[in-house]
């Protein structure tokens, strides 16, 4: 076990140099600190920054590594420990000086003078050193609040990609998954399900006679039942579940962890809950209509392709649609 420890150490120290090399960097010992911290996952806030700066192209250099220093290993505080401890020391020197000027008076040549001399020069010394140390300290403050408004962006910028990805995988009329964001999450769990062993289903929805609601109400109220079977879909699915719009008036859900009868029994939940509500038209709270849709369920097949999966679920809603809409088919 504690060799094992070492190869890690081992292995993460020559990560932290090769990452200096790769940017550029002196190999000074705060600088391997910093990169030592985060490929050893030391510090999460540290390498979230990094991970920010790196995914953003943004370079880093002797100087944003001394500024990272700075903030994450706090060398203010330490410091400022040993500006106080120089400080209170030299007061203590100088009364130790002025009792032994005292004794000389009193004892004469029991005190030589090079004794005296010697100790005032140290007092001397202190007194620089702490005239240097809290020079120091006012350069770490103002370096703390370069960092300060720093991370205030990399916070704000933090907070735009994150928006900027979310667009990236939302559908703009519904508010749910798009199909970006579904064909990544069928990767992924097709992944964990190819790993785990575990069942992974997917149910493709379609609206029935949709083309119909556009050609007698016009695109704007088509837009509408999207939105309203969209909603329906995602009050009907359990939080481990993604819905997206698959495309047009086309839904997929993907279901963990599910069965190919209990991802029936979800389809058929589905299509009962859009039979109870009714749709009543944007303008016109009066006139309301039901909307009914076909799904065809699918389990994956450990080791299938994913776009096979896809297949088997879209000839089964095919077959649901064929014979007679408004129903649940599996495969």
């Amino acid at each position: 076990m504690e060799f094992n420890g070492v190869e890690q150490v081992g292995s993460q120290a020559e990560a932290a140099m090769a990452s200096m090399q790769a940017h550029g960097v002196l190999s000074t010992p705060s600088n391997f600190s910093v990169w030592y911290a985060y490929h050893s996952g030391q510090n999460s806030d540290l390498k979230r920054t990094i991970d920010v700066l790196l995914s953003n192209r943004c370079p880093i250099d002797d100087q944003t590594l001394s500024q990272l220093h700075g903030k994450f290993f706090k060398p203010a505080v330490s410091e400022r420990a040993l500006c106080e401890k120089t400080i209170r020391a030299r007061d203590t020197l100088k009364t130790v000086l002025k009792l032994v000027e005292k004794a000389q008076g009193d004892a004469g040549d029991d005190i030589s003078a090079q004794f005296l001399a010697n100790v005032q020069s140290l007092a001397d010394l202190i007194d620089s050193l702490v005239e240097e140390t809290s020079r120091f300290v006012g350069r770490s403050e103002r370096l703390g609040l370069d960092l300060r408004e720093s991370s205030v962006k990399i916070d704000a910028l933090e907070r735009t990609l994150e928006d900027l990805r979310r667009e990236a995988t939302t559908d703009g009329l519904t508010g749910i998954a798009n199909r970006r964001y579904f064909d990544m999450s069928l990767q992924t769990m097709g992944g964990d399900a190819m790993n785990s062993g575990d069942d992974l289903s997917l149910l493709l929805i379609d609206i029935d006679h949709f083309k119909r609601v556009n050609d007698t109400w016009g695109h704007a109220v088509g837009d509408a039942v999207i939105q309203f079977v969209a909603t329906t879909l995602a009050q009907t699915i359990r939080g481990q579940d993604c819905v997206a719009r698959y495309g047009g008036e086309e839904f997929a859900v993907l279901l963990p962890t599910t069965t190919i009868e209990a991802a029936m029994r979800v389809g058929e939940n589905i299509r009962t809950a859009l039979s109870r509500r009714h749709f009543a038209l944007p303008n016109d709270a009066d006139t309301v209509c039901a909307v009914t849709v076909s799904i065809g369920a699918a389990c994956y097949d450990p080791g299938e392709p994913l776009a096979q999966l896809i297949e088997r679920a879209d000839a089964a809603l095919y077959k649901a649609k064929k014979t007679g809409r408004d129903r649940v088919v599996g495969t």
